[in-house]
């Protein structure tokens, strides 16, 4: 389950809209800020929304078909403590996703994801004790990774997929990534047929090798975890959960 990743800010995410609506492709200014934000379950991240219904035959993605807007990272569910923050491509059908995952699919572009190690520990940065170690993955084929989403009523929860021979070492799981010329089959009623994301690139590097970032600034946040995820020994906040 990916419950960690590093963010673009919104003025950012803003202007790959204006690429993305141009046809031109989405790349990194030399004067974007090199310390980035991360995202956690329960922060706010900014999304790429259409403004069409994605259970219709999808547009051409052309000006004023997106829109960005910042959106809190899980679901709320009553049967659920925490939120539901990644949905398995495969539940597309239960009744807690269905709604949202014909008419309302999103992207959440990031430079980098993590997922926890399955079974791999390090020492405790903080405390010394064993705690399993975090990846930071990337891919070499843009440095901007666009990972598929729903979102409803202010939230989105990320959507993961079975994965691939790069991530497969490490996680069964990975977020949906989606390149930029499969938006339109990702925002359309075809979208089933990018869960096999066998030909998506990895690259993987112990977390504590990546370079530091930092947790959003207040008025991006929603009610802060508990305790630092550094502090839980699977590396994510607790009550936060996968479906």
């Amino acid at each position: 389950m990916c419950g960690k990743c590093v963010i673009f800010t919104y003025d950012e995410v803003l202007d790959m809209v204006r690429r993305i609506e141009s046809g031109s492709p989405i790349i990194t200014e030399p004067d974007w800020p090199a310390r980035r934000s991360f995202a956690y379950p329960k922060s706010f991240a900014p999304i790429i929304v259409p403004r069409f219904d994605t259970a219709l035959p999808s547009p051409m993605l052309t000006a004023k078909s997106l829109h960005v807007t910042q959106l809190s990272w899980g679901f709320q569910e009553p049967w659920r403590p925490g939120v539901v923050f990644n949905t398995r491509i495969e539940s597309a059908d239960k009744p807690t996703w269905r709604d949202s995952m014909q008419h309302r699919r999103c992207i959440i572009p990031v430079p980098a994801f993590f997922e926890t190690h399955r079974e791999e520990t390090h020492p405790s940065p903080k405390t010394g004790k064993p705690i399993k170690r975090q990846y930071e993955f990337r891919t070499p084929e843009s440095p901007i990774i666009l990972i598929g989403c729903i979102w409803n009523e202010g939230r989105f929860s990320m959507v993961t997929t079975e994965a691939n021979t790069h991530m497969a070492p490490i996680h069964h799981r990975m977020p949906l990534i989606v390149r930029q010329e499969e938006l339109p089959i990702w925002f359309g009623p075809e979208y089933p047929m990018l869960a096999d994301r066998s030909g998506i690139v990895l690259e993987a590097q112990p977390a504590e090798s990546a370079p530091a970032a930092r947790t959003p600034e207040p008025n991006l946040r929603a009610k802060a975890p508990a305790a630092s995820p550094d502090e839980r020994n699977d590396g994510f906040p607790a009550n936060l959960f996968d479906f």
